[in-house]
């Protein structure tokens, strides 16, 4: 049960140097990557953040990098691989296997990454990033004020266009990859990027938008009127249910980011390992199959294309689908107890800034602490980055040990019962 924090100060030991030199790599990629983007947005903010992309694709690569660096050191991976199995916990009959290649795990990570990316804040930490960067360079002396528009992204026709090419040329690309050079999977990746980065941006954009108009529905309101009523009623049935709420808040920003790391790891070992789908039970009842009979009468060319185009949009969920329920199966309290030590973690790092303040002693705030601040936040960084992908990867690792438990137990029930 302990063994997660054990493996996970075991690889940080063995594999932490190349573990920062990943992380640095993708970092200052991700830097670079920004810098030219934010020269480019002094003049067009469509141009920049089809730049952008590229800057979460180089974190997104640092990781990978991790985490495939880590490989060697997870007993049960080892055994996985060597046995030829997969990560997909079944009690069906094996679905075939492929060798996925490098565009495949970077095509099944782009989706469910930056869709983490964006709710945990890092788009918007790029985009201050990129801001920042970009109002610097405007010239204050130039005839035409620039700086309004380097922020300037909305849901326009050529926006709107951009996401279109980008999706369609991906898909193209993909479709016809057999035919097509080896360095065109750089360019399907890309793509990928790009139409996922505009379109959860955009998401961004008109958010707020989308959660006044749910403030303001009538189904919002009713259930703040309930609130008061139960309150007025029943004053601690009142404290119950803001305790409740509280604690599902709370629960929700401790647990998620964890779990979103492990599926995000569960992606990248599981398409490792293998690539093989999962099977859903086909939906029944009148509306469905009078919505399957609507759509016999689609002509074929164009029910085909409806088909691809929305089998690419399933096939990209179900490695995280895969991920989650690999977690899921992998028992509650050793999950807990890598949600526990993924916050210490976290928390450790406010701790160390608290410790390294104190050491360092009172200076200057203008002069000293306004420059040596994001030095040290970056080195906390450095520091504490591979151990929470080690700790990442151990628990992953743990979820295929019981993966394998369950496999050994379902081939020999006999001894199953015995060990019991």
């Amino acid at each position: 049960m302990f063994s997660i924090v054990t493996s996970t100060v075991r690889l940080a030991a063995t594999r932490w140097p190349v573990l920062l030199a990943c992380y640095l790599a993708g970092w200052l990629a991700r830097y670079l990557v920004i810098e030219v983007a934010a020269f480019a947005g002094t003049t067009d903010a469509l141009v920049a953040f089809l730049i952008m992309p590229i800057a979460i694709l180089a974190r997104l690569a640092s990781f990978i990098a991790m985490f495939l660096v880590l490989r060697t050191g997870m007993p049960a991976f080892a055994e996985l691989a060597a046995n030829g199995e997969d990560a997909i916990d079944r009690t069906t009959q094996p679905a075939p296997k492929t060798a996925p290649s490098l565009q495949d795990l970077f095509l099944a990570s782009i989706l469910p990454f930056f869709a983490f990316y964006a709710a945990w804040q890092f788009l918007q930490e790029d985009t201050l990033q990129y801001a920042a960067s970009a109002l610097a360079k405007i010239n204050p002396f130039a005839d035409v004020d620039n700086s309004a528009g380097v922020l300037n992204l909305q849901l326009t026709w050529a926006s709107g266009t951009a996401i279109v090419l980008a999706f369609t040329g991906r898909y193209l690309l993909k479709r016809y990859s057999d035919r097509l050079p080896r360095w065109t999977a750089v360019l399907t990746v890309y793509l990928e990027a790009v139409w996922v980065y505009l379109t959860v941006f955009l998401i961004s954009v008109y958010r707020e938008d989308v959660d006044s108009w749910i403030a303001s529905r009538a189904a919002t309101h009713w259930v703040a009127d309930l609130r008061g009523v139960v309150g007025d009623f029943f004053a601690p049935l009142g404290l119950a249910w803001d305790g409740i709420a509280w604690a599902i808040g709370e629960a929700g920003a401790l647990v998620l980011l964890p779990v979103a790391w492990l599926a995000l790891a569960g992606i990248v070992y599981g398409r490792a390992l293998s690539a093989t789908p999962i099977t859903l039970r086909a939906p029944t009842g009148r509306y469905v199959t009078g919505l399957r009979s609507g759509y016999a009468r689609v002509p074929k060319a164009l029910s085909r294309r409806f088909a691809d185009v929305g089998g690419g949009f399933v096939s990209r969920w179900k490695p995280l689908a895969n991920a989650l329920t690999l977690v899921w199966r992998a028992g509650v309290v050793p999950m807990g107890i890598f949600v526990l030590a993924f916050t210490v973690l976290e928390a450790s790092s406010g701790w160390l800034a608290f410790g390294a303040i104190q050491l360092i002693g009172p200076h200057d705030l203008q002069d000293w602490w306004m420059n040596a601040d994001g030095s040290l936040i970056f080195a906390l960084d450095v520091l504490l980055e591979p151990v929470r992908i080690c700790l990442i990867a151990a628990g992953y690792d743990y979820c295929l040990r019981r993966l394998g438990e369950r496999r050994e137990a379902a081939a020999d029930p006999a001894a199953a019962v015995a060990a019991v």
